[in-house]
């Protein structure tokens, strides 16, 4: 886009811009927005808003760029906080929960993997608030990111568990945790141990 003169990027102009505090809906925004002709948009209302917490958490910086250019920025604010969690639903669901992959030779096929990834992905994102990496796990931003705290805390409750129980031999652990392991036997007869 053009500003000053000159060509930039959005996210550059977020660095040389005044942002004005406003209230929408109980939140605290910093915003600035303006009537901009982007380069392969034409023109655009375009909106910098940056959500204002008390929390030591640093906020990204959000860019809207829409055609409705009279429309008022708590208008645009708040159509995006509706839509984005529909946008992170199917790229979670795409790259992390293998529906991306997902080839079925028929409808039954495709119903059964899209209810039990709809299972997996509703499990996955209302479980980690009893765990105890809960508070890090809610504000994670994708299942993915959700997956990595689950197993670390997984880890850390082993390594706990060790720690705790120094005499205890490596077999008689396997043979505690063993019912959380499905066994297969491989069709070249080896057995496998997976989770």
């Amino acid at each position: 886009m053009t500003y000053g003169g000159e060509e930039i990027r959005v996210d550059a102009l977020a660095e040389r811009i005044d942002t004005v505090e406003r209230e929408i809906d109980d939140e605290t925004y910093k915003i600035w927005t303006q009537k901009r002709s982007v380069s392969e948009l034409g023109e655009v209302r375009l909106l910098i808003a940056e959500k204002v917490t008390e929390e030591d958490d640093e906020n990204p910086v959000r860019y809207f760029a829409s055609n409705k250019i009279g429309a008022p920025s708590e208008h645009l604010i708040r159509s995006y906080s509706f839509r984005w969690p529909v946008e992170v639903f199917f790229e979670d669901s795409k790259q992390d929960l293998g529906f991306g992959d997902c080839e079925v030779r028929d409808e039954g096929g495709a119903s059964r993997h899209w209810h039990l990834q709809m299972l997996a992905y509703s499990l996955l994102r209302l479980g980690p608030e009893s765990s105890a990496s809960g508070t890090q796990c809610s504000k994670a931003s994708s299942i993915q990111v959700q997956l990595e705290y689950a197993l670390k805390e997984v880890v850390y409750n082993l390594f706990s568990w060790v720690r705790d129980h120094p005499k205890q031999a490596l077999d008689e652990l396997m043979e505690e945790i063993e019912h959380l392991f499905l066994h297969s036997d491989g069709s070249d007869g080896s057995k496998g141990w997976y989770l």
